[in-house]
């Protein structure tokens, strides 16, 4: 079975050109912060929109043109090429921004028409795909931020499962089957979105920590997981992590994802003992180029 990576902004933490979740919430607000430690991400977001002085859909673009603007400039690393030379054919990534493109250095193709939703975006690089399934900086409106994005994107993943999603290719309206057909096998895959290879493809999960506030994410992993109950599903999806807590550990495995606790080295900083990201994202990407189905 292939083998898919899906990468989040973890790798992008490992330069000091990536901004945190926490430096974009603060820029955003300008000057009317609040507290929001107990907020879903995607909660604070709505917020932030809800609370500026007119909430309408120019200024919410305005919003995700700031977020376009300070991830423009974000830089590759090494680690990006390591990923890169795994030579998988399809990756997916929740980042907005190019940092994996820049490692690539190939001019891609792309022929995705959507402007908000996210079900087809991808960009085709020789034989390899990169899926950007949260939006991206050249396209703000597409950009993956409040609840009401999240929700609408659950809308669309559920009609493409459902076979209910529709789209225009060369002005001809195609209608993709539902998923229940292509597991037994009366369809073959379509191969234009990125949520088939949750079926069957092999997934490890690097660079991401599945904050509860990804409901797209969970929603998916709980889909696959109640279509295992009829329907034989046999590729893996591995989270990869050097720490994590007993209830959600428990959670992704109830949900048929392998956790994978990968041990990091320990290092100093400022008197404070912490993890080296840079050893354990090195420890991962090792253990998935090891990797055997």
């Amino acid at each position: 079975m292939k083998n898919t990576l899906f990468f989040g902004n973890g790798l992008n933490q490992l330069t000091n050109s990536g901004p945190s979740w926490n430096v974009l919430l603060k820029q955003l607000m300008g000057y009317n912060t609040f507290e929001y430690d107990k907020l879903t991400n995607t909660m604070i977001y709505e917020r932030i929109f809800l609370d500026r002085a007119k909430p309408e859909l120019e200024n919410e673009l305005y919003l995700k043109n700031e977020i376009a603007s300070t991830m423009k400039d974000i830089s590759s690393n090494e680690y990006y090429s390591k990923i890169f030379n795994l030579n998988f054919e399809n990756y997916i990534t929740t980042n907005y921004d190019y940092a994996f493109e820049k490692t690539i250095g190939i001019k891609p193709t792309s022929d995705n028409t959507e402007e908000i939703y996210s079900i087809r975006r991808k960009k085709v690089f020789g034989n390899t795909k990169l899926w950007y399934i949260h939006g991206e900086i050249d396209h703000p409106k597409s950009i993956q931020l409040g609840l009401d994005h999240y929700c609408g994107s659950i809308g669309k993943i559920d009609n493409y499962l459902k076979g209910n999603y529709t789209y225009e290719h060369e002005k001809e309206k195609i209608r993709l089957k539902n998923i229940k057909d292509k597991l037994n096998h009366k369809f073959d895959y379509d191969n234009v979105s990125w949520i088939e290879l949750f079926f069957n493809t092999n997934i490890h999960i690097i660079g991401l920590g599945l904050d509860y506030s990804e409901t797209d994410l969970w929603w998916i992993l709980t889909k696959r997981a109640r279509l295992m109950i009829d329907y034989n599903i046999n590729n893996r999806i591995i989270f990869y992590t050097n720490r994590i807590d007993e209830q959600k550990k428990g959670l992704l495995e109830s949900l048929k994802v392998e956790v994978v606790e990968i041990d990091s080295h320990k290092e100093i900083v400022n008197g404070k003992e912490t993890t080296d990201y840079h050893s354990l994202t090195e420890n991962i990407i090792n253990k998935i180029a090891n990797f055997t189905d």
